[in-house]
């Protein structure tokens, strides 16, 4: 029996390349989010306000609802718990710098 490999995980859900780069980003975005919140011990409300999302839209954070979450969404969320995010392009790499206000 032979067996398939994958380098990301959404590549078996979908043989767009570009989709499976965007699902496994906002799944490492919502698991960021997901740990911050369980390190600070918050609860849901407390992320909602922190976050500016509703509790049920947190609940869904935390439940790894994907399809509920822009990219756009999950980087301002980031953004709104002191993270900034600086891509740099030098010598033919991207790379990008996290940084913690």
């Amino acid at each position: 029996m032979s067996s398939i490999k994958f380098s990301n995980a959404f590549d078996a859900v979908t043989d767009n390349k570009e989709e499976a780069s965007e699902l496994q980003i906002r799944a490492d975005l919502m698991i960021a989010l997901r740990d911050i919140v369980e390190e600070k011990g918050w609860k849901q409300s407390d992320a909602a306000e922190v976050f500016k999302l509703t509790q049920p839209r947190v609940s869904d954070l935390l439940q790894g609802k994907i399809d509920k979450f822009s990219i756009d969404l999950l980087m301002t969320c980031l953004h709104r718990v002191g993270f900034r995010f600086k891509p740099m392009y030098e010598n033919s790499r991207l790379s990008i710098e996290v940084q913690a206000a």
